[in-house]
């Protein structure tokens, strides 16, 4: 009879969350499984530059580019005493895999995407505090994840719908600039206003021919915006998602990640090597991001290595549709 009673009430636990989460205007609490004591990074302005310093300023189309591309160079740029300033485009909150995966719901309903962005934002918020940045360093801008490219070349003046949020604005409540729309022009405004008053030295930005739209969309945006406010730092391009590439897709922190070979020709690559406790910081920065690591851990696992890398060169970009 006992076994019979825990039984029952053990289904009643499973059952639960599952149906809070079909009720409407209410984030399934899976959401927020493992995260609901981590507090989110609070809105700030853009920090003030220090001055005899490297002021290096990394944009993350998504929470987790920053550690799997330059993650390494900032835990050395911190340690060396320099500043560093990371700028999220977007909160990551259309991850459709992630979202079922926590919410064993197969409705795409929006307030469960907009609460995925929210744990993203937690997870940015552990992964930098393992590197080092302070929070008050992290800009959360707050436009649509996989709509970045659309506000580049349909959205310019047009605000953008995002299909998985169902917003047309900044919404989140440490949105760098809540009353912004999701245009181009108001994202390039952001960073105009980012690079105006922090003055970057070093820029660490996603590859021009990165296979992720949102990535090359920030390319080209970075490129605008550096034309408007007439600055010239030097810019890091790294890249995350490539032809077959990184291999293999798994832990291995002893090897070096070499670039890939059909950029080889086109663009100056760069390695930066990495010390053991580095490693082991990048590793643990990259674990923090749990939403990711349930979906498509060995891929960012094989970003851990000896090494990272970032290359120079030039592009031309699509001209957006004004």
């Amino acid at each position: 009879m006992r076994r019979r009673e825990l039984w029952r009430w053990t289904l009643v636990a499973l059952a639960l969350p599952v149906a809070v989460g079909f009720i409407p205007g209410v984030p399934h609490p899976g959401l927020q499984l493992f995260m609901w004591w981590v507090p989110i990074p609070p809105r700030v302005g853009v920090p003030e530059p220090k001055e005899g310093v490297e002021r290096v300023l990394v944009l993350a189309p998504h929470p987790d580019d920053e550690v799997l591309g330059p993650g390494g160079a900032i835990a050395q740029f911190l340690d060396q005493g320099h500043q560093v300033l990371v700028v999220y485009l977007t909160n990551g909150d259309a991850n459709t895999a992630a979202k079922k995966f926590f919410t064993w719901n197969p409705l795409n309903r929006p307030e469960d995407f907009q609460a995925l962005g929210y744990r993203r934002m937690k997870e940015a918020g552990e992964a930098m505090r393992i590197l080092g940045v302070p929070w008050d360093h992290l800009l959360f801008l707050g436009y649509p994840d996989r709509g970045l490219y659309a506000l580049w070349t349909t959205h310019w003046d047009k605000p953008y719908r995002s299909p998985y949020t169902k917003m047309d604005h900044p919404f989140y409540r440490n949105s760098f600039r809540p009353d912004a729309n999701y245009t181009g022009q108001d994202l390039l405004g952001d960073l105009c206003t980012i690079l105006g008053v922090y003055r970057p030295t070093i820029i660490y930005c996603p590859h021009p021919e990165d296979a992720h739209p949102d990535h090359r969309a920030t390319a080209y945006f970075l490129v605008a915006a550096l034309e408007k406010t007439l600055l010239a730092p030097e810019i890091r391009y790294y890249l995350v998602h490539g032809e077959r590439w990184p291999t293999p897709l798994r832990l291995i922190p002893d090897a070096e990640l070499s670039a890939p070979s059909y950029l080889l020709d086109r663009w100056d690559w760069h390695s930066l090597q990495l010390g053991e406790e580095i490693v082991e910081k990048k590793l643990a920065a990259v674990r923090a991001y749990s939403s990711q690591r349930v979906t498509n851990g060995r891929f960012l696992a094989a970003f851990v290595r000896q090494n990272e890398l970032y290359a120079h060169g030039s592009f031309i970009a699509p001209v957006p549709n004004r």
